[in-house]
């Protein structure tokens, strides 16, 4: 499911113009950005927590150059799924 079908299907079950519902998750998605690039944790309960992860710096083996090369520290988005989803996947 890609964002427009998502958008979709949330304005069909709430009842509400997708137009809106594209406002809100934009404005949602800006706002979870904002707070992990101030580096707060944004916790949904009965969906999930994002957060930053730091990752190190590592080696991996480059197979077209053939050589061992260095990928570079940096930080990633970190999502966790809450337990309601967890048990629903399993």
């Amino acid at each position: 499911m890609n964002k427009s079908e998502l958008i979709k299907s949330i304005a069909t079950s709430a009842n509400v113009s997708p137009s809106v519902v594209s406002k809100m998750f934009t404005a949602m998605q800006e706002s979870i950005q904002n707070a992990l690039t101030h580096g707060e944790k944004v916790s949904v309960r009965g969906f999930g927590t994002f957060a930053i992860s730091d990752r190190a710096a590592r080696r991996f083996y480059h197979p077209v150059k053939q050589e061992s090369m260095m990928a570079p520290a940096c930080r990633a988005v970190r999502f966790t799924p809450s337990a309601q989803i967890k048990e629903q996947l399993n």
